[in-house]
């Protein structure tokens, strides 16, 4: 057995057996014994930056680990900005990546530091020097991505792949320990439970890592226990949607009822949830001397963006199960606030008052509440990407679960979605997952749209064209400089589509927003519509993010 056996044996062992790679000399017999001796689904993308977003939306949408492979050097380079977002999302995810020989000083592909990279990248790599520390680097590889640490690189060097096992006997045995869920501190609970007695307006906030923790049936049974709203951040969307008092998303991209009634609260218990400006609409919602329970696995989530009175430094799932149980057993459940029910129904009427502007185009918040409409309210499963489209979609757009629900700005990168759009096809088989992005954004990844054709994918991707890049369009007019700078006139995406093998359509006007409709329908393959957006239309929270941002 070679050293690359190894490690497939291992991969193999552990369940992971979807791979998104692009093929290079220093990967393919890694990706072919997958393959070949493992019956791994291999899936070759068109850019590595696609390989490694695909696997971090198969992650995202299956709740199992993905699995990415590169090759050295400019294929390794490539795949930054994706293992960056993976990152920021904390996603568990492998990237086996081909190495320079480590006989072969002078290899131009060697002379990119991998081991310094990925350190930038994600703080958490191996290269494996020598057959002798195979079990080692496996180790440190499971047990990254099996406790949701985010991404980890396997870096592994062409001539040491090749090197036979000292124990010709050898097999993969786990190295490490399974994740322990980390239980609150009982005087932290007995604290909690005794601010949140006395409590007259409490609510909650909810984030990823409440949603990576499959906390919501205890979420809710908290919020029944007080009588409390459920808000999230906008990685969360979708968490706790059926509950009547569901707030939807916190923040300038979600509605004025929701920061309103988390400004007015006075304990907020916020889970998996870091407080940052985004979440919290610039110091907003934490106004008026509230006191905050925060929950949060992680050690250093605490403190940054605002004081808080408990900090519980446990698993969300088993801390606020612990909550709610101590509270059951000190006072009775609170009836929900049925004025606040009824005005969370009226939001989306108040939603729909909005005066359109389509000029020569449709107006994009008139196409986005036609797409809300028009898609299956239970089933859809949503990836949004853009610029100031996504901002118009965000607060449009909705899921019935956070498990539907995914965005490809973690890092702030336009372009991700797709990736991550198609990983999500490939985790859940057989249902449709509509991506929808803008024009800028979707071209800049374009290449791997082929991708989904090949496999014939239940993907439906809808692009807000303004044939520019809209955020920055608005913010060079703010600034009384030449918004020109900004325009991209772009190709037909409907006969791109049709060029790639895929079903076109094109909205121009809102008498064409039936095109929606009859891409809808089509259950079988890539669908695009090409939606021709008026991009005069400006959110109001579209200069104030992009203030913040400079």
């Amino acid at each position: 057995m070679k050293a690359f056996q190894a490690v497939t044996e291992a991969i193999a062992t552990e369940g992971l057996d979807h791979l998104f790679a692009v093929m290079g000399d220093a990967n393919q017999d890694v990706i072919v014994d997958l393959g070949e001796r493992h019956g791994a689904t291999f899936v070759h993308t068109h850019h590595e930056s696609g390989a490694v977003g695909m696997a971090d939306g198969y992650a995202r949408f299956s709740g199992r680990p993905g699995l990415a492979s590169v090759t050295q050097g400019p294929g390794y380079t490539n795949a930054t900005t994706s293992l960056v977002a993976a990152r920021l999302h904390r996603t568990p995810l492998m990237v086996v990546a081909g190495h320079a020989s480590l006989r072969d000083p002078y290899n131009p592909q060697g002379m990119v530091d991998q081991s310094a990279l990925a350190k930038l990248t994600t703080e958490a790599n191996v290269r494996l020097d020598s057959v002798h520390n195979v079990d080692y680097c496996l180790g440190e590889a499971f047990r990254q991505i099996k406790v949701r640490k985010g991404p980890f690189i396997l870096n592994l060097p062409q001539d040491v792949q090749q090197t036979e096992m000292p124990d010709p006997g050898w097999s993969y045995r786990p190295m490490y320990c399974s994740n322990s869920l980390q239980p609150p501190r009982t005087e932290d609970v007995e604290e909690a439970a005794k601010l949140l007695a006395s409590a007259q307006r409490p609510t909650i906030l909810c984030g990823l890592g409440a949603r990576n923790a499959q906390a919501e049936s205890e979420v809710r049974a908290l919020a029944e226990q007080l009588g409390a709203p459920v808000a999230v951040s906008v990685l969360a969307s979708g968490f706790c949607a059926d509950y009547p008092q569901y707030l939807g998303i916190s923040g300038g991209l979600g509605s004025d009822l929701t920061v309103r009634t988390l400004a007015e609260s006075d304990v907020m218990v916020v889970v998996g949830a870091s407080l940052n400006e985004w979440t919290t609409h610039f110091g907003k919602i934490l106004e008026n001397g509230k006191r905050i329970i925060q929950i949060d696995d992680r050690p250093d989530a605490f403190g940054w963006f605002a004081r808080v009175a408990i900090g519980m430094a446990a698993d969300a799932r088993t801390a606020v199960a612990a909550l709610a149980d101590r509270l059951g057993e000190t006072m009775a459940a609170h009836q929900p606030d049925a004025g606040l029910v009824q005005r969370i129904q009226e939001q989306d009427r108040k939603l729909r008052s909005v005066r359109f502007t389509d000029g020569d185009a449709t107006d994009p918040r008139r196409a986005a509440l036609y797409l809300e409409d028009a898609l299956p309210k239970d089933d859809r499963i949503l990836v949004l990407d853009g610029g100031h489209a996504a901002m118009v979609c965000t607060k449009v757009l909705t899921v019935p679960r956070a498990e539907n629900w995914s965005i490809g700005w973690d890092f702030g990168a336009v372009g991700q979605g797709l990736a991550l759009a198609i990983g999500a096809c490939f985790a859940r088989p057989g249902e449709r997952v509509t991506h929808v992005t803008a024009d800028a954004s979707f071209m800049m990844n374009v290449a791997d749209f082929q991708t989904a054709v090949r496999h014939k994918l239940p993907l439906t991707v809808v692009v807000f064209n303004d044939n520019a890049v809209g955020q920055e369009k608005h913010d060079l007019i703010h600034k009384k400089l030449n918004p020109s700078y900004a325009d991209m006139p772009q190709a037909d995406f409907a006969k791109l589509a049709a060029g790639f093998g895929a079903k076109g359509f094109t909205v121009r006007t809102p008498d064409d927003l039936g095109e929606i409709d009859r891409a809808l329908a089509f259950e079988e393959g890539p669908v695009l519509v090409d939606v021709r957006i008026n991009g005069e239309v400006e959110l109001a929270v579209s200069w104030e993010i992009a203030k913040h941002l400079s």
